[in-house]
Order: structure tokens, then C-alpha cells, then sequence
């Protein structure tokens, strides 16, 4: 029998769901609805112009304030294909450096049989999008299995992309992008590095994989299953994943033969029977620290979030704790965002889901103790300028603050020294930070949202 994960249930719904809490111990998690009558949102994105941007199967592409919940629609694709088991519209990454280099990245069906990749460029005067460049077209796609999630690290776009449903032998096909992790540059084209000379693979052997993050120096995925063995695996370079000959772990005779001869990579967690895990993010905050260092999943089938806490290094789940269940319905996709906010969005006007009238929805989980412009010396507001800043920023004297940090958009540290009323940002790449004013037990007084050009 494959390995099955034993599950820890630690919550399951609320009579509110527009406002409720999850008590994770130490910590009170609230969810609210933030966003309602959206459309299977199916992928979300965390800019560096401070929104979140995100997707709808029918072609919509919107972006959300994530203090004001205030939603703009940007752009409409016109030749999106809606056909089979939620085929249409799928991913969005956008560009780190976003305010500078103002480009998004999305693949989407245009065809009962193909899906492409298409760059577009932002016109924030407009508040729309132009200059459509496709960087990777006819991509083979079926009713189901064509992924889709986009991550950008460096100068590199990775996309993972399912066996297309009917051809599962695809993936175990270097001929075929299917049933691939792809790693191209930026226009499309296929990098000098990669391990096979003049193919996009980076990693192959994937039946559905629906979930894609970075941290820890890893590349983690969701993929789902058949019956069992949905999957969490670390991407590595030129690795096999196994799937079609392999579900989850070696372990019957014909799959060890088959992994020991194939160089096959085993998923670091498993579930049997498949509860359909979609969209997944790295949470490394300490503003929810029960979360610190841990996968959190979507997930479809069983209507649930999951969290994974990762060991330090990051290359092994020790724990699961799962949360909501059947509370919002089908979860399509989990983000985090810098300040330690968790975004979700419901998929529940798919071909298989049971809306409600509100549906489909975006949902914040926070922890209003670690959020916010906190003054807990009951001073005035400290004053931060200029703002945006491409040099040095002043930090006016106030009483209390003992140290002053800053993180960037993934919530790593890029800045901790003791207060001074210069912050030398001159070595920051353009993007959105977030300053954090410290007493001197490191307690945070206030939190602002800061804008490097």
C-alpha cells in the first residue's frame, strides 16, 4: 500500500463565515469574505505596486487593494477557450521588478487544443494592457491536467504543465512539454543552462501539478493524483517524477526497479486517498508564527486549507494541521503577502463545485495583533519620507524606537540596524517594503508600507 498522510483536524467550519476567527493557540486568526460574485479565480499574485493581482477562468484580469479590498478589472483576453473540466484562463506572475519593468506573464487555452504563454505590458496610466507578446504558443492542451502555475526567479520563468488528461505516457516523453516543469528566459526563448540542450524541461514525470512557490532555496509543487497519492514535491533539476509508471513513493517491486533506473525524485509528503491540492505559497512570517516555515495548501476535493511545517531546512514536512474545512468551499489558490496577511480564493463555480449566491470569493486570513500602523506608546505616528524613496530614507525621532527593519515582498529581511533617522536604501532593488519601527524588545510600534523607485 502507497504511505498516507494521517490527518490532524484541528478545525472544521464556522456558523460565519463572513467573519469568523481560528484559534491556532497562542495566536486568533481572522477570516473575513473580502471580496465577493467573482468568477473562478484561479491564480493570484502579489506585485510589487503593492496589489494583488489574479485571474478568472473566463479571461479576466483583476487586481485587488489588499488594504481596501477596492477590486479594478485591468484587461479582458479575448480569444480565451472555456471548454472541458475548468479549462480557460489560468496563471499570472508577474515581473520582481513590476514598477520598473511593468510586465505580466499569463497561459491560458486559446483552443480546444492549445494553451499559450503571453507577456503583456502595464499601462498604469491607463490602468489596462498592451503590447500582448506570446513567448511560448501551441502548447498541447486537453480537458483537464494543463496545470497551471508561473514562478519567476532571477531573470528565469518556471511554468508546471499536466499530461493534458487522455496522453499520461507525455510525461514520461522528453519530446513533449507536457507533464513538465519548463524553465525559459523572459522573451520566451530557452536558456543556455537548461539540462537538455535546446529544450525547456526541467522536470518531467508530473501528471497535474497545480501548485508552485519558491523559498528555502527550493521550488515546491502540488500535483494531484488519481484516486491516491496527490503529491507535495521539491523541483529539482532534471529530476523524474515518476508519474506515468509512479504514484507517490517507490515502493512496489516494479517502481523501485523503475525509480532506481530513472533517477526518480520522491514526493516529500503524501495523501491517499486524493483530496485534490491546488495553489501553494511558503509562509515565512513571524506576524502568524504557528505558520512560521510551513507550506500552505488549497485544496479542491476536500474543501480545506493545509498547512505543512517544513524543518529548517525546509526539505522535509514534520507536521500537518488542516483548517476550514467545507467552510468556503473549494479552494483554488493560497497567497501570502509581506505584511503576513493570507489571501484565499474559492472555486466553486467550476464544472464540479455547489455555489452559493456570493460565490465565488477572495477571503483574509490575518492576525490583527502583528498587522497594521500599531502605536503602542501612545505617540503620534512617526514620520517616513520621502515616499517613494531611491536613496535614503528619514525616519523622524519618536520615543521608543530602539531599531529599524525592513523585508521585502517574499517577507525576507533586507535591512535591520538600530534606529537612525537616515535608512540608507540606495542598494534596495525598486519595489514595495515594509518598515517596521522596533521598542527595544524588539516589539513592533509601527508598520509602514514603503515604495523604492
Amino acid at each position: 500500500m502507497k504511505k498516507a498522510a494521517i490527518l490532524i483536524i484541528v478545525l472544521t467550519s464556522f456558523l460565519n463565515p463572513c467573519h469568523a476567527q481560528i484559534n491556532l493557540g497562542t495566536t486568533i486568526l481572522q477570516n473575513t469574505v473580502v471580496a465577493t460574485n467573482l468568477n473562478v479565480p484561479w491564480d493570484m499574485a502579489y506585485g510589487a505596486d503593492g496589489w494583488i493581482w489574479f485571474t478568472e477562468l473566463s479571461g479576466n484580469i483583476k487586481r485587488m487593494n489588499p488594504d481596501t479590498y477596492e477590486i479594478q478589472q485591468v484587461f479582458a483576453i479575448g480569444d480565451v477557450a472555456l471548454f472541458g473540466f475548468s479549462v480557460g484562463l489560468h496563471s499570472i506572475v508577474l515581473d520582481p521588478d513590476f514598477n520598473n519593468s511593468p510586465y505580466l506573464y499569463v497561459h491560458y487555452a486559446y483552443s480546444t487544443t492549445a494553451s499559450k504563454i503571453v507577456r503583456y505590458q502595464y499601462d498604469a496610466v491607463n490602468n489596462t494592457l498592451i503590447n500582448p507578446t506570446v513567448i511560448l504558443g501551441s502548447i498541447p492542451a486537453g480537458v483537464s491536467h494543463n496545470g497551471s502555475r508561473m514562478v519567476i526567479l532571477g531573470d528565469k520563468l518556471f511554468i508546471s504543465l499536466g499530461d493534458t488528461y487522455s496522453a499520461p505516457t507525455l510525461a514520461q516523453n522528453l519530446n513533449s512539454i507536457n507533464g513538465k516543469v519548463l524553465r525559459m528566459n523572459l522573451d520566451g526563448s530557452v536558456p543556455d543552462d537548461n539540462p537538455i540542450p535546446g529544450s525547456y524541461i526541467w522536470s518531467y514525470g508530473h501528471r497535474n501539478p497545480q501548485g508552485l512557490c519558491y523559498g528555502n532555496g527550493k521550488l515546491y509543487s502540488s500535483e494531484h493524483g488519481t484516486t491516491t497519492n496527490d503529491e507535495i514535491n521539491i523541483i529539482e533539476e532534471n529530476r523524474n517524477y515518476g508519474w506515468n509508471v509512479v504514484e507517490g513513493v517507490c515502493n512496489t517491486a516494479a517502481e523501485i526497479t523503475f525509480c532506481n533506473a530513472n533517477n526518480v525524485k520522491e514526493p516529500i509528503w503524501s495523501w491517499s486517498p486524493s483530496i485534490a491540492p491546488a495553489g501553494i505559497d511558503l509562509y515565512q512570517n513571524t506576524a502568524i508564527p504557528e505558520w512560521d516555515n510551513s507550506l500552505l495548501v488549497a485544496v479542491l476535493k476536500n474543501k480545506e486549507l493545509i498547512q505543512l511545517k517544513l524543518n529548517d531546512e525546509g526539505s522535509q514536512i514534520v507536521e500537518q494541521k488542516i483548517f476550514l474545512v467545507n467552510t468556503y468551499g473549494r479552494l483554488r489558490d493560497v497567497l501570502v503577502v509581506p505584511d503576513g496577511r493570507v489571501f484565499l480564493c474559492t472555486s466553486n463555480r467550476d464544472y464540479t463545485g455547489t455555489p452559493i449566491s456570493a460565490d465565488d470569493r477572495i477571503i483574509e486570513l490575518k492576525n490583527p495583533e502583528a498587522l497594521g500602523v500599531t502605536n503602542h506608546t501612545g505617540e503620534t505616528n512617526a514620520s517616513v519620507y520621502p515616499v517613494p524613496s531611491d536613496d535614503v530614507l528619514f525616519v523622524a525621532p519618536k520615543p521608543g524606537i530602539a531599531f529599524v527593519t525592513m523585508t521585502n515582498t517574499e517577507g525576507k529581511t533586507v535591512y535591520d540596524a538600530k534606529y537612525s533617522d537616515k535608512v540608507d536604501v540606495s542598494a534596495l532593488s525598486s519595489g514595495m517594503y515594509y518598515l517596521q519601527l522596533l521598542d527595544a524588545g524588539r516589539n513592533v510600534v509601527e508598520k509602514k508600507r514603503i515604495l523604492i523607485k
